[in-house]
């Protein structure tokens, strides 16, 4: 049971509990009022009668989170990329501000507090950690309502494992998550993405947008191809590719700490002291493990950089080492992601005349055309792109459904305003027949005593015809 003691101006409550591996510990809490605690005194007492006692822990929101890292991360089996993103969101934007707090003393109007502050900390702040000192301009850019929005996300799962540890008794964050500000995508029409695949130059280049603007492929499921991946004759001669890799840059660190058997194949380092590897890994989600169809202009270009890659090796057989993949530098060493990357910026800078978008931007325009030209058939369409439900890919290309939803709109202008509302003048009516009249059999014999016998006559061979 619990007690109080008088200390001074002030009251404690004591009391005995047991911690979390059963040894007897003995906790005390100091208030300014005797009502006070008296109030926790009566509280105190019933949690310890009904099992729902929160046993004090000094534990910080920094010590929890790091804590829940390696679970989580190994649970769902993050990919080094996600993983690389969770370390440094709790790094760079929670630590610095509500990392040292008890998790059993934060409250819901401390995390409303700490989202008001994130809304107004410029981009960068902290970088692995470390406060940096920003520019005039770099302090205007601020963190975007999605990178809060994230925050949160990350938060709520990892408060719910606390509350699992009995860390905590519910979840600290406000009922409803900050507001994203969704920005519509840029996007490029067909006819844009025609003419500018017509002006770009490098082949490797070419082919990658040309994949992604075709087959709505992601940067890193394009380079993740290999020469076994095309079957030209599949589909009635039409060709295949089948998707069931990527490739991406991930850190070293992140790689050591996640389940190996995401991984494909990590290729060798080509500077001395890198801090990260190129790795061929699982897809993004099960839905983009895909077969996709080729169209002939592209089986062409796809045969057509084959017999370049034969061309490379035979030019220079001793300087030549093949990793395998479909793209290739001159000399067989992978093209990275970050290559790719640089070779479309410097071609968007090379041609103004279009609208900047990044090259994930072409993935997001190849969609739309295949909604439109689908009149929004998103199952198809999903079976394309690869994304995980077909949800997803509604939500995301909603703005797709505006061309329909306009012919909607202007067919009810058209229909609905025209309407004659002038009172239609009453119509002849032609060959109508009498209503039937109900008469009783009572009446039916009076009327036939008041016949004449020429009546009677033609009633009866009325009824015997």
């Amino acid at each position: 049971m619990a007690s109080i003691m008088k200390r001074g101006d002030s009251y404690s409550v004591r009391y005995k509990y047991k911690d979390h591996s059963g040894k007897p510990c003995e906790g005390w809490e100091s208030f300014k009022t005797r009502k006070e605690a008296q109030e926790r005194k009566i509280t105190v007492e019933k949690e310890l009668l009904d099992g729902t006692f929160l046993v004090p822990d000094t534990m910080t929101v920094e010590e929890m989170l790091y804590k829940w890292i390696p679970i989580q991360s190994t649970k769902h089996k993050w990919s080094p990329k996600t993983y690389t993103q969770s370390v440094a969101m709790v790094q760079n934007l929670i630590v610095p501000y509500i990392g040292k707090r008890k998790v059993q003393e934060l409250r819901t109007y401390d995390i409303e507090k700490f989202y008001a502050t994130l809304a107004k900390t410029p981009c960068g702040q902290y970088v692995h950690g470390v406060k940096q000192d920003l520019s005039k301009k770099q302090k205007k850019r601020l963190l975007s309502s999605t990178s809060i929005h994230e925050v949160h996300t990350l938060l709520k799962t990892a408060f719910s494992y606390a509350v699992e540890w009995d860390l905590i008794h519910k979840i600290p964050l406000p009922r409803d998550a900050p507001k994203v500000n969704i920005e519509e995508r840029t996007i490029w029409d067909e006819k844009t993405m025609l003419a500018a695949l017509q002006t770009i130059e490098n082949p490797a280049l070419h082919l990658a947008v040309h994949m992604s603007m075709v087959l709505s492929l992601r940067e890193g499921e394009i380079l993740g191809l290999q020469p076994s991946d095309l079957n030209f004759d599949a589909a009635d001669g039409r060709g295949t590719i089948s998707v069931s890799k990527t490739m991406q840059r991930a850190n070293k660190d992140a790689l050591e700490k996640l389940d190996p058997n995401q991984v494909y194949h990590t290729f060798p380092d080509r500077r001395e002291g890198s801090k990260s590897s190129l790795i061929l890994k699982k897809p993004k989600t099960k839905k983009s493990n895909r077969v996709l169809y080729m169209t002939k202009p592209l089986k062409e270009e796809l045969q057509a950089w084959l017999e370049k890659l034969k061309q490379d090796e035979q030019n220079a057989p001793e300087k030549y080492s093949n990793c395998g993949q479909l793209f290739r530098l001159p000399d067989g060493l992978p093209i990275a992601p970050e290559l790719l990357t640089k070779w479309y910026r410097l071609w968007r800078a090379e041609h103004p005349e279009f609208e900047q978008i990044v090259f994930h931007g072409l993935r997001h325009s190849s969609a739309t055309y295949q909604l439109l030209q689908s009149d929004g058939d998103f199952k198809s369409v999903q079976g394309n792109t690869g994304h995980a439900t077909a949800s997803v890919l509604m939500d995301t290309y909603a703005h797709t459904q505006d061309k329909p939803r306009l012919e909607l709109t202007e067919k009810i202008e058209a229909n609905f305003y025209s309407q004659d509302l002038t009172p239609a003048a009453p119509q002849p009516r032609q060959n109508e027949k009498p209503a039937a009249t109900k008469i009783s059999g009572k009446e039916i014999l009076e009327a036939i005593r008041l016949m004449d016998a020429d009546e009677r006559r033609e009633l009866t061979r009325a009824l015997f015809a």
